[in-house]
């Protein structure tokens, strides 16, 4: 029987972490930026991932920042399902933040990319992409998790484009160098915008 993990937070803390771990794996796997600021979670579970979210209008990296986008729920699941939690339901994913990001930029998405598929086809196998990413690159995911769940408590610092990630007033970070030096550390090219 598979366990909630809903009124657990210190369990939904974990979980927050994986997912944006996920996030920022696989933008760094797929040659995304990692942005300064890293990742992080507030002590209400709430996370974020910063990255280069502004695709160029190749389809390779339309591409990429779609599997980054999806990367997170399939890192959260992956955690789910190994420690006996109970896997987020597609369809309310569906609706999220992630799901909505990734569908604002398949539009750019050029014809000889779809190559006759309908856009739907396409984000379904870019699901299933992301899935193979986020399991081939598992280990590293944990580690990077593993570095934002062993970070201490500190106030939650404003972004600079002032988004309300938590509401909660404590939260804890892995800068964005950070998560390069274990992504190198791991065998894996990762380069981070330079910070103010």
């Amino acid at each position: 029987m598979l366990k909630s993990a809903e009124g657990d937070i210190e369990t939904q803390i974990t979980i927050a972490a994986h997912h944006e771990a996920g996030h920022a794996t696989v933008a760094a796997v797929r040659r995304i930026l990692l942005r300064p600021e890293g990742i992080m979670v507030g002590q209400d579970a709430q996370g974020l991932a910063c990255y280069r979210k502004e695709p160029d209008r190749t389809d390779a990296s339309v591409e990429a920042h779609i599997l980054a986008s999806f990367a997170g729920f399939y890192a959260e699941n992956h955690f789910r399902k190994m420690r006996g939690h109970q896997p987020r339901d597609y369809e309310i994913l569906r609706q999220s933040l992630d799901w909505q990001e990734a569908r604002s930029i398949e539009g750019l998405l050029s014809d000889t990319y779809l190559a006759g598929r309908s856009v739907s086809t396409v984000h379904k196998a870019l699901e299933e992409r992301a899935e193979q990413l986020v399991a081939q690159n598992w280990p590293v995911i944990e580690r990077v998790a593993q570095a934002l769940l062993d970070k201490r408590w500190e106030p939650r610092k404003p972004l600079r484009s002032n988004f309300q990630w938590s509401g909660s007033g404590m939260a804890k970070y892995v800068i964005g160098e950070e998560i390069v030096e274990i992504l190198v550390d791991s065998g894996i090219t990762a380069d981070c915008l330079p910070g103010d």
